[in-house]
């Protein structure tokens, strides 16, 4: 049995089998093909089976052997016979290779009792393919597998954690957020009920205003003493500790009489309890409930976690906004630490009653030099003014306005600003004030570097060399430290070390991607020979991959090419705005004329439909072309197009 040699702990144990009873015989009977197919098959390093002769006999190596768990043993038995609880999903593959034909799957669903005691729904690639025999038919099938699981729920958390940041961010009211919350993490999880917590000031109490639940248990809104889950558990969540519990009847920590009593009067067997500590003291938990006993994998507490942050901090912005609404003090509070500019103006004297620090970085002016608004006109781009003061009467008028215009600083650089200005009324509704809020929108030249590696001296190293290049330089010590600023940083490159787990690996790359951010990741890592490590970084939405060691001018290349595509993104999008602010100015009879040649008419045709002479539209169309700066007719359609403006039927 030489071909056994080297096959590791299964070679041993194929070669210890007693394989007299078995329908294929001993092993010295056995066919030469066979015994070179499992040779090579046990020195592979993927988890791989060879199913042999009709009975689908079952070999496989010692990669398998980590994802076998407490399964009983396979080895020289019939493939149905060991994976019982998959043969329904796997069998179509087999006979289908069976027949001859290769089949290969990827992230196939498969729910596993045996493997480590419990249900758990995993993910796998699998290649199956036919052996043949020295007949030159089908003697045997060899199964290539890999586990995607974790990839697979990494990449589901992903997805959740996006989509609700997005839905939290749009809602206002801080009880909204909590039942938001609790829904989407409880249909995501497929849980039976969720909700979230405030605790009382003295740590004695919680409440829960309101929760969600699938509907096969009752509400879990009211208030609790912290007392009645029982100490330990009081003592875990006091401490900053995420609790989970399978079942509270068998859990040493709840199975005390009143203890157990408290979880089945409300309904439920298996709980995750995470607590949320601010400034040393319990301020909050969010929890998930099940009514039957549950086994809680460590990815759904970590999920668990990670929505709890998020709630808390949604919660937080919720109140400070209708704090804001209700308090001019909390107003200024707020306004103070805001990249926004924030004003408030008498509206009878056009005085200045508040305007946030944020002014000088946009406008390049100290606030306490902002006189009148004749002055604030002097600022505003001599081709935006008219249609900003025209804006601002519209506010003095009681209308909420949202447009954009042009700041010229007193260095001779612009700078583009979202506004939205809107009334404040008094008790006879009567405008008293008007308010307002300007964005910076200008694109910012990439200049910018962050840096995420979670070892010290790597990170100070990698910072003092970008820094002695030039560039402006941002460090983070983990991937989440960085995603969590990441929608308020100016564009710039993400230099991103995956050497250390800690850093985050590829999860930054490919938030970043799904939120179309303009932050190119440019990431290093040790490929050690393995040239899909640069692949999976490209496709996770990385703009660059070194491979360590690298010399420092590719680093700075690398960095130089990402900050040319900012810049070229930069440009485009100011000339886009540009020509949307220009086009936004043109006279009423201008942009139907525009509209008509951008719907292909003639002078003559768009004379007829605005009733207008031949000549007129000429002129017309001459005025238009020298303010959007076109040398031609299509030069002129591809401007419009570019600023957004889609072809309209002609006027009748």
């Amino acid at each position: 049995m030489q071909f056994l040699t080297g096959g590791g702990t299964m070679g041993a144990r194929i070669q210890a089998y007693d394989w007299s009873a078995s329908p294929l015989g001993p092993v010295e009977t056995w066919p030469l093909f066979h015994r070179i197919t499992l040779s090579n098959m046990l020195r592979s390093k993927l988890p791989t089976y060879l199913l042999w002769g009709p009975e689908l006999i079952a070999f496989y190596n010692d990669a398998c052997l980590p994802l076998r768990g407490i399964r009983p043993e396979a080895l020289g038995r019939p493939l149905p016979q060991v994976w019982v609880e998959t043969w329904d999903v796997v069998s179509p593959l087999v006979a289908q290779a069976r027949r001859g034909e290769a089949t290969y799957v990827q992230d196939l669903p498969v729910d596993i009792i045996q493997r480590k005691g419990y249900p758990e729904t995993t993910w796998w690639n699998g290649s199956f393919s036919p052996v043949m025999n020295e007949s030159d038919q089908v003697g045997g099938v060899l199964i290539i597998i890999h586990e995607t699981t974790e990839r697979v729920l990494g990449e589901q958390r992903l997805r959740f954690l996006i989509d609700l940041s997005t839905r939290l961010r749009g809602i206002t009211e801080a009880r909204d957020v909590m039942l938001t919350a609790a829904e989407m993490l409880g249909r995501h999880l497929r849980v039976n009920s969720a909700g979230y917590a405030e605790v009382s000031a003295s740590g004695e109490s919680f409440t829960v205003e309101h929760d969600w639940s699938d509907g096969t248990t009752p509400s879990f809104a009211g208030q609790y003493r912290v007392s009645d889950f029982g100490l330990l558990i009081e003592r875990e969540l006091k401490a900053g500790h995420a609790i989970h519990i399978n079942d509270a009847l068998a859990d040493p920590r709840t199975a005390a009489e009143k203890v157990a009593a408290s979880f089945t009067r409300a309904g439920y067997r298996a709980v995750v309890i995470v607590p949320l500590i601010k400034n040393d003291r319990q301020v909050a938990t969010l929890f998930v409930h099940q009514a039957e006993p549950r086994h809680w994998h460590d990815d759904e507490v970590t999920l668990v976690q990670e929505v709890a942050e998020r709630t808390w901090t949604a919660v937080l912005r919720a109140r400070a906004e209708t704090a804001l609404r209700e308090s001019e003090e909390r107003f200024r509070q707020f306004a103070e630490h805001s990249t926004d500019v924030l004003w408030i103006q008498d509206a009878d004297t056009m005085q200045m009653e508040y305007l946030s620090p944020a002014y000088e970085r946009v406008w390049g002016r100290s606030p306490d030099a902002f006189k009148d608004r004749s002055q604030w006109a002097e600022t505003v781009h001599p081709e935006d003014r008219e249609c900003a003061l025209q804006a601002t009467e519209r506010v003095l008028q009681g209308e909420t306005v949202a447009h954009e215009y042009r700041v010229v600083r007193p260095d001779g650089s612009m700078r583009y600003v979202h506004i939205i200005g809107f009334p404040i009324l008094d008790d006879h509704r009567r405008v008293r004030r008007i308010a307002g809020i300007a964005r910076d929108i200008t694109q910012h030249d990439g200049s910018m570097v962050y840096v995420v590696d979670n070892d010290e001296a790597s990170r100070r190293d990698l910072c003092l060399r970008l820094q002695q290049a030039g560039y402006e330089v941002k460090a983070f010590a983990s991937a989440q430290a960085f995603l969590e600023v990441a929608p308020v940083l100016v564009p710039g490159c993400v230099v991103l070390d995956t050497g250390a787990p800690e850093a985050g690996g590829l999860m930054i790359p490919k938030e970043l991607k799904a939120r179309r951010a303009g932050l190119p990741v440019i990431v290093i890592g040790e490929t050690r020979g393995n040239s899909t490590v640069g692949v999976q970084a490209m496709k996770a939405g990385a703009v660059d991959f070194l491979d360590v060691p690298y010399r420092p001018e590719q680093l700075l290349d690398a960095l130089a090419s990402a900050q040319a595509g900012i810049r070229e993104t930069a440009e485009r999008n100011e000339t886009m705005e540009l020509a949307r602010a220009r086009i936004a100015a043109l006279p009423v009879r201008e942009r139907a004329v525009l509209d008509g040649l951008l719907a292909g008419g003639t002078n003559k045709t768009i004379a007829r439909d605005l009733g207008l002479s031949p000549r007129t539209v000429e002129a017309h169309r001459a005025r238009i072309m020298e303010r959007l700066g076109a040398q031609s007719l299509p030069e002129l359609v591809q401007i419009a197009v570019g600023a957004g403006l889609q072809p309209k039927p002609p006027v009748r």
